[in-house]
């Protein structure tokens, strides 16, 4: 329900919600500004920033409503085993050298997806 909470105190423009819910999550806050930062070469941009928190807080809210519960030891380790391969093969083709955020994006949807499933 996040999502619909945050739509409400949006459209309310209660500030004061949004303060608190960045200074409760500190670290997350941060931590998606290094991602925006990453994926958006190295630029900041505060729309890149608001449509990574709404697609994260949709993507969130769309596992728990299906019911999906990831146990995070094993999941993380061939996730980001796989990504390190991922990136060192996309980086050494040139056509795909821009497109990282989109390979990364659609890896990251591949693997929730065949965790989900019980592949791994």
């Amino acid at each position: 329900m996040l999502t619909l909470d945050f739509f409400v105190h949006l459209f309310s423009l209660d500030l004061q919600w949004f303060v608190e819910l960045a200074m409760a999550n500190i670290l997350w806050v941060f931590a998606l500004m290094a991602v925006t930062f990453v994926y958006n070469e190295m630029k900041w941009s505060t729309k890149i920033f608001i449509v990574i928190v709404i697609m994260i807080f949709s993507t969130v809210e769309a596992f728990e409503a299906m019911g999906l519960v990831f146990l995070v030891g094993s999941f993380l380790f061939v996730y980001y085993s796989i990504e390190v391969m991922l990136l060192t093969f996309t980086e050494t083709i040139p056509s795909l050298k821009g497109k990282m955020p989109v390979v990364l994006t659609i890896y990251f949807f591949l693997m929730s997806a065949l965790y989900a499933m019980g592949v791994f």
